[in-house]
């Protein structure tokens, strides 16, 4: 089941950068940096949601793939797209796509962590921290 869930985050994670890259096309410099940096940490952040755990390999894996396809569209369209838009996306991209997948890791609660107790009618909050001034000293 975890090599499905490996393969089901990483193309996802690629669809999803390859849908934002395509929905907000522009030939303006500083928005397609701008839509390829928030794109994949999107992208990065949904596929460590989906994987579970090891988060940023499978990120990592994203990235690779869009510095591969970024190659794949380098030949494809070599005469049409400036140099600067491919170094781009294969530059920033995939370390975006870490990032994302680290924001998706510092969310995450940890199995062992148990969430802080919350006082209730039947246990009042400890005298200390209920009235800071009057701690013994």
């Amino acid at each position: 089941m975890k090599p499905l869930r490996t393969v089901a985050a990483v193309l996802t994670g690629y669809a999803l950068i390859a849908a934002i890259l395509r929905i907000f096309a522009t030939d303006i410099f500083l928005l397609a940096l701008t839509r390829t940096i928030l794109g994949a940490i999107i992208a990065g952040f949904i596929t460590a949601l989906i994987a579970g755990s090891h988060e940023i390999p499978q990120a990592a894996a994203v990235g690779s793939l869009m510095i591969v396809m970024t190659f794949v569209s380098m030949r494809q369209q070599a005469i049409l797209q400036p140099g600067w838009y491919e170094i781009t996306v294969a530059g920033c991209g995939p370390i975006a796509c870490m990032i994302g997948a680290a924001l998706r890791l510092l969310t995450k609660q940890s199995k062992t962590e148990k969430p802080p107790a919350q006082p209730t009618a039947e246990s009042p909050p400890s005298p200390s921290l209920s009235n800071p001034s009057k701690t013994p000293h």
